[in-house]
């Protein structure tokens, strides 16, 4: 069984709302960092 990220991050961090927003914060942040540097290196079509 596959657990979803958010469940995974309340686990870790013992329930703690703020901390739990700020992770998933963090995680969209570095998501969107990601997919950039991953659109730049794509070869453009010919």
């Amino acid at each position: 069984m596959k657990k979803s990220f958010k469940l995974q991050i309340s686990k870790v961090l013992g329930g703690n709302l703020e901390l739990n927003k700020k992770a998933i914060r963090i995680k969209r942040s570095w998501d969107e960092v990601a997919a950039l540097i991953c659109k730049g290196k794509q070869k453009p079509k010919s």
